[in-house]
Parts: structure tokens; sequence; C-alpha cells
């Protein structure tokens, strides 16, 4: 999709404008004659700009150079109705989140259209050992796997736990609020399926790692809900599943993003499973992926919908995790 010219002139105008505001902020802002402590704050508060906008060029240059070469969005592979379509392990995992919040979540998985001749596995990992997350298990006849022993490693040892029990050569991992579409396994598989029929033709195709599905969301979050905007303005992480992830698949290095992807299981054994040892399992798995010679890609259609938090502390709590998971990055912050 080429950008209009007015997406262009908007562009161009942001990269001058924040060029602008950069140099006034480096050479008329900074407090050069106050208490050193003050300087040192200022500067490593510039730095953090300096960074944020350079991340933001960065995006904008990837956007009008893939939107000149190549389509960034991915089309659904057609797949050949003789073909069997490859087993999978469908993960929802959940630790003390509400019963019936977790009935919908399980109900709309056991409900996914599956593959030709495809198997579906659905398994609740459960490291809270809730009797009444395996009586709904029971009732909906799906796989329950609890951890008696307890779980010192969040949700990366719920899921590791689990996949000590599980084989299939596909997993897909669900927190336990995204509620996934009927067509969820339909509008994914199918990438893998062609991945492998490319290999055979082609021995340098790389192998397809896992495949991120956007975050979508059925309730309004905290910013449409108090500027009374939820039918003017879209959720604010779509920004980031629609649009950077996008980008980042291009690549052939998109960003797992906790919930909604499906995963060669050959991928998650080669990288020694879920990390543990940090707060950002999720980001840190996918980078592992690629760092072992897998690409990763990102579709732009949402095929699940969950819930955005909407108290404060929520938000608060989410946002130092992605802070963590950036200084991380940069080999600021260790674990």
């Amino acid at each position: 999709m080429q950008l209009k010219l007015h997406q262009k002139v908007l562009y161009g105008l942001a990269v001058i404008l924040t060029v602008i505001y950069l140099i006034w902020r480096t050479f008329f802002t900074l407090p050069s004659h106050d208490h050193l402590g003050s300087f040192v704050v200022a500067i490593l508060l510039l730095l953090s700009e300096i960074l944020s906008n350079m991340t933001a060029f960065i995006i904008i240059y990837f956007r009008v150079n893939f939107d000149k070469n190549k389509n960034q969005q991915l089309d659904l592979p057609d797949i050949a109705p003789e073909i069997v379509w490859p087993d999978i392990d469908v993960i929802i995992v959940t630790h003390d989140e509400d019963i019936e919040l977790l009935r919908k979540t399980i109900n709309a998985a056991v409900n996914m259209t599956p593959g030709h001749h495809q198997k579906v596995n659905i398994v609740i990992a459960d490291d809270g050992n809730r009797p009444s997350v395996k009586l709904l298990a029971e009732e909906y006849q799906v796989m329950y796997i609890d951890m008696p022993e307890g779980n010192q490693a969040a949700k990366a040892g719920n899921i590791n736990h689990a996949l000590e029990f599980i084989q299939a050569p596909l997993l897909v991992v669900f927190d336990a609020d995204m509620i996934p579409f009927q067509t969820f396994l339909r509008h994914s598989v199918p990438y893998f399926i062609q991945n492998k029929l490319m290999q055979e033709q082609d021995n340098q195709v790389k192998s397809l790692g896992f495949l991120q599905t956007p975050q979508s969301f059925y309730n309004a979050d905290i910013f449409q809900y108090n500027l009374f905007s939820e039918k003017t303005a879209t959720n604010e992480q779509n920004f980031f599943s629609r649009d950077i992830n996008i980008l980042n698949g291009s690549n052939g290095a998109a960003i797992f993003t906790g919930s909604n992807a499906v995963f060669a299981r050959e991928a998650i054994d080669a990288v020694g499973g879920f990390p543990e040892k940090t707060l950002t399992e999720d980001f840190e798995l996918g980078v592992r992926i690629n760092l072992a010679g897998y690409i990763s890609l990102a579709t732009s259609e949402p095929e699940s919908s969950g819930m955005t938090p909407m108290a404060i502390k929520s938000v608060v709590k989410q946002r130092v995790r992605w802070a963590r998971v950036l200084s991380k990055v940069l080999g600021i912050y260790t674990y």
C-alpha cells in the first residue's frame, strides 16, 4: 500500500519539527550552570527523548521503505484440500483469573474450526491448582495440568511444565482472558504449512518459528474511556500490534506479545523453552527464537479478543514491564 501525499507530508513535517525540537533541547535547555546532580539528570532525560525519537524515525523509515518495496500485509496461504494439517496443542494459561472469564476462553477454544484432519488438543495450564478449574476442564473435556508442587517461575514456568505433557508440532498460547475467534486456526496454521512446502522446494528458506496475531480488545482502554472517545479513537495498543509489529514481521522478526501466537514446537525446544529468569518471557522468547535462525511473522487481522487494563495501577504495572523490556534490550537493566 503506497503512502498518500498527505501522509508523506505529515511524516516529513514530523521529522523536521522533531529535529528542531531536539536541537533546541540540546543547546538551550540543559542546566549547565546548575548543580551537578541536576545536570546529570537533565542529560539522562535528554538521552531518553533522543532515543524515543530515534525509534520514531526508524519506524517512519521502515514504513516508507516497505510501502515502496513490498506489501506489509501477509496474504493467507491457500492450502490444497488434500494436505493434512499438523496437529496442534492449545495452552490456556491461568493462575487466579475469574472462573466465568476462563469459561469464555475455553468455550471459544473448543469451538475453533480445525484444519483438514487436524487434531486439536486444548490444555488448561493452571499453576493455581484450583479444583474449580479442574472441574471446568472436565466439563469441556479438555486436558488439565496443575502444579501441585508449586510454581516459582510465573507464567513461563507454568507453560514449561505443561510442555512436558504434550508434543504436537505446533503450539498456541492464550492468556486466560484472550477469547479466540472460530477462525483462529484456519487463519494462522496455513503459514506454517506454506513454510514447510517452500522449504521442500528451497532448502535456503528459514523455518517459521512463530506467528503473532494482533492483540485485540472488546472493552475500551483507560484513555478511550476517560476521554469519552470509544467510538472515535482506536485502542492505544493497536498501533503496536497492527503497525509496528507488522513492520517487524516484514523483516522476519516479529515480537511475541505474550498471547494469541502460534509456535513451531521445535523452535521453542531449540531455545530451551520459555525463559524463566526474566519478567518479560514473551519478548525474550521471541528474540531467542529469531537468534536461533528462525523467522517470525505478524498478521494484521485480529483472531481473538481480550480485556485491556482499566485500572491506573494495572496500567502503570504494564508500562513498568514494558520499560524493563526496553532497558534490557539496551543493556541498561539486568535481571
